[in-house]
């Protein structure tokens, strides 16, 4: 049975959480649909940022409407930005086992560590919240140590283990499919990835050395570390959407995913390509030409290490003021072993579609803004910056196993 729910949604501004709309989920199921309208004093502020730039675009001062979601989209996607993945998803329904969440007990339930700087609570009048399914209740944010956290993900097929419960308090509410949570680290706030029991290599350091080896190819890429707990390698990264400010201060960038800044639904994901996130580098970006070459890098690297997670939500972008919002660091560099000889991309690139080679990155670079000579120099330059792959990550810690396994990752194309 259908049911309509509500939320105040807020935006972090510089002097905090500001209410920007409500939004109302009409919760059915399969045929979940949704509603926003903006605040008139809202809009009346110098400082007001879309809440999603594609599809709630600010409207004019005083002429504020209802907007609904397009044909097929249950919420709006700058929006679900805002709420948990897989991982997150995996947790909430943990707590709430009997309950069988909707959308928007997803997008509310998460807790204050959710990417960007959208947040949720009950009026315009009664300031952030978390809901526990029933109403928004006050809490503050919370930070656990690696171990515990640990201790937790090592429980998960125990839902009634102390550690897993007190993390399950936690709310993480972060995307993607792995074990994450934010942890205070080297004096910033940071993203923590776990490793699983069921890893078949050390995933954690794998992608440590990877985003090292990416940064060692010109790709603008977070501090990253790699630590230990309970034996076991942490990878963290640091959040670009969070800066601590003083000694107890923070402020939150608002964060969009390419899915929301192309306005892309996430089911057509086998026609995304990056010529869409390149259109809305060039609508959007106070630097298109930088930031297009930027992701020609990316994809490059990509190709040559067998990242082929690179999808829509693996690419995002950063609100830079004056309306403008530019490609965020690059986040998610994991080379895959490959198994088989056919090697291809999760996005649509060059005139080969998804195929992962030197012809189809040649041929899509005129997408890019590049000409052959500037697309040659980037290849070139990625090429001779993962030669001898192999010993930089033996260097940064991998085990020789680990390398014979990543040895159908990297390519010398």
């Amino acid at each position: 049975m259908a049911e309509i729910k509500r939320a105040t949604v807020y935006i972090y501004l510089a002097e905090g959480p500001v209410p920007a709309g409500l939004l109302s989920i009409n919760c059915d199921g399969r045929y979940t649909t949704s509603e926003f309208i903006y605040g008139n004093l809202y809009l009346e502020r110098p400082d007001a940022i879309s809440v999603d730039p594609v599809q709630l675009p600010l409207p004019p001062v005083g002429r504020s409407e209802v907007i609904q979601t397009p044909a097929d989209f249950s919420v709006f996607n700058g929006i679900r930005d805002a709420s948990p993945d897989k991982w997150g998803r995996y947790l909430l329904d943990k707590k709430y086992p009997t309950l069988g969440l909707d959308e928007f007990d997803y997008i509310a339930s998460a807790g204050h560590d959710r990417v960007g700087a959208l947040a949720f609570g009950e009026s315009p009048h009664s300031g952030v919240g978390i809901w526990d399914t029933q109403k928004f209740v006050n809490r503050e944010p919370g930070y656990f140590d690696l171990a515990q956290i640990q201790r937790a993900v090592d429980s998960v097929e125990n839902p009634d283990d102390p550690d897993f419960q007190r993390f399950l308090e936690y709310k993480p509410s972060l995307g993607g499919a792995r074990p994450k949570a934010t942890v205070q680290w080297d004096s910033r706030l940071c993203l923590a990835k776990f490793s699983l029991n069921s890893d078949a290599y050390n995933v954690s350091q794998a992608e440590y050395a990877a985003m090292l080896l990416a940064d060692r190819c010109g790709i603008d890429v977070p501090r990253v570390y790699l630590t230990n707990a309970l034996g076991r390698q942490v990878f963290i990264v640091e959040r670009f959407d969070r800066q601590v400010v003083g000694v107890d201060g923070l402020r939150r960038t608002p964060f969009h995913s390419a899915l929301t800044m192309t306005g892309s639904h996430e089911s057509d994901y086998m026609r995304h390509s990056y010529l869409d996130i390149v259109t809305a580098i060039s609508r959007f970006s106070s630097q298109p030409a930088k930031d297009r070459e930027e992701l020609f890098r990316r994809l490059v690297f990509n190709v040559f290490c067998n990242n082929n997670d690179d999808h829509m939500r693996n690419h995002g972008f950063l609100y830079v003021g004056e309306g403008a919002w530019n490609l965020s660091q690059a986040y998610d560099i994991v080379p895959f072993p490959q198994s088989g000889e056919v090697y291809h991309q999760a996005l649509h690139f060059g005139d080969l579609g998804r195929e992962a080679s030197i012809v189809n990155l040649r041929s899509g670079a005129p997408t890019f803004g590049l000409n052959q000579a500037e697309a040659n120099n980037v290849i070139d330059g990625v090429r001779e910056g993962i030669r001898n792959w192999e010993d930089f990550f033996l260097e940064h810690g991998a085990a020789e196993e680990d390398v014979t396994r990543l040895g159908r990752s990297f390519r010398q194309l």
